[in-house]
């Protein structure tokens, strides 16, 4: 397959990894669709879509605003690929030796796949979802004449799982290429601030934070938690989404200590990290206080929100992402009319502040944690905080959020940016 040169013109030979969509028409040779104001958008992906919420609710954004798109992704089983849906789907995984491929050389020959596909499906548009595919995302658009999105979903020098050299990596893979796109999105505006200032780029990138769209509580059944938890009328705290080192689980478990009528479940708590907790909860006299779920589909999950008393994102101020992200979950309890209690740091600290939502804790005092947790139990239903609660989640919604998302690529079709 050309690589090198002109743009490619034709489908990859394998065409049986891509699904397409009914009623998403095939590319056409020739067709210029920028002229219409829609584009030929590709996605590039270094994992597997289907665990990337936010990739999928920007693909069905820009799709339904009348793009035309593939995602260029990593599955583990790219025969089985899911169809109907409103994008194409073409899987650059290995099919063979894949496992045993050093993790160096692994990364560089998926890269490359993931490339050479994108190039094949002949963009206007290619869209680097994080760091890992930002080089690859440039290089299919100085092989393709297209335009170059880079989309942040975190401040990749600043989590604290990369070591070695790969903080190295990663902030030259941004230099080299954040510069040179066309347009950049980031999550927060504390990241966008950031990247703005670290890399001198000459607009700041376009906030599109991680806002949910799931059914409201009430769409989908969801079992009684009260009465699965055996906990009757009791104030239930709720920690939603998966369970790590970095996210404040043990200070959470101390303080539940000095909130003797509470219980707390962690809603998606499972594997060995879950474990972990479940040890030290026993530890700290409140194992029978402190409950497990596994995580429940995206359609019933703010019916199982909305039965909690108050929501908590207590990320740890550990590293530099963490002081400028905003948690999904954030953003979750308020659809499903939760007061929030989270960790004090800049970002989430300053939406609850200015939005009068919650309250704000030291993430390293059990302490102060317990106390921002006695506060919001005491007034979870003051009518001004419901009226504050009821407002912020009609404002800050994935229907409003996404125009951002088309605003850009309605910019880029029209030859700006």
């Amino acid at each position: 397959m050309p690589w090198r040169g002109a743009p490619v013109r034709s489908p990859p030979a394998n065409t049986g990894a891509v699904r397409q969509a009914p009623g998403v028409p095939a590319p056409l040779a020739g067709e210029d669709r920028a002229d219409r104001g829609r584009l030929r958008i590709c996605m590039l992906l270094h994992k597997d879509v289907a665990h990337d919420t936010r990739v999928r609710r920007e693909a069905a954004a820009l799709t339904g605003a009348g793009h035309e798109l593939t995602i260029v992704h990593l599955p583990p089983h790219p025969d089985s690929e899911p169809t109907g849906l409103p994008y194409r789907l073409d899987a650059a995984t290995l099919r063979r030796g894949r496992q045993r491929l050093p993790h160096a050389l692994r990364l560089g020959v998926e890269a490359t796949r993931l490339a050479r596909r994108a190039v094949a499906s002949r963009p206007d548009a290619v869209h680097a979802h994080d760091a890992a595919m930002l080089l690859p995302g440039l290089l299919v658009a100085r092989n393709s004449g297209a335009k170059l999105v880079y989309d942040s979903h975190e401040l990749a020098t600043g989590v604290p799982y990369r070591r070695g050299a790969w903080p190295t990596v990663v902030a030259g893979a941004e230099r080299l290429g954040a510069p040179r796109a066309d347009a950049v999105i980031a999550v927060s505006d504390g990241i966008a601030a950031k990247l703005t200032e670290r890399y001198g780029l000459r607009r700041p990138p376009s906030v599109i934070r991680n806002l949910p769209d799931l059914p409201p509580p009430g769409a989908a059944p969801a079992p009684d938690l009260r009465r699965e938890l055996g906990i009757d009328d009791a104030p239930l705290l709720l920690h939603q989404g998966a369970v790590a080192a970095g996210r404040g689980g043990e200070v959470l478990l101390q303080a539940l200590r000095l909130l003797p009528d509470s219980h707390l479940l962690f809603l998606g708590g499972q594997g060995p990290y879950a474990e972990g907790l479940r040890r030290f909860a026993a530890q700290c006299d409140v194992g029978e206080r402190a409950h497990f779920l596994d995580p429940v589909a995206p359609a019933a999950l703010l019916s199982h929100t909305a039965q909690a008393d108050v929501g908590i994102s207590l990320l740890e101020d550990s590293c530099e992402n963490h002081r400028l992200a905003l948690p999904n979950k954030l953003f979750e309890y308020v659809a499903a009319g939760l007061p929030v209690v989270v960790s004090d740091l800049p970002e989430a600290g300053r939406l609850v502040r200015e939005r009068g939502i919650g309250w704000c804790a030291n993430p390293a005092d059990a302490g102060s944690v317990a106390l921002a947790l006695r506060e919001a139990l005491a007034q979870r239903n003051d009518e001004g905080l419901r009226t504050r609660l009821a407002l912020t989640a009609s404002e800050l919604t994935w229907g409003n959020e996404k125009r951002r998302l088309t605003a850009v690529y309605a910019e880029l079709a029209e030859g700006g940016r």
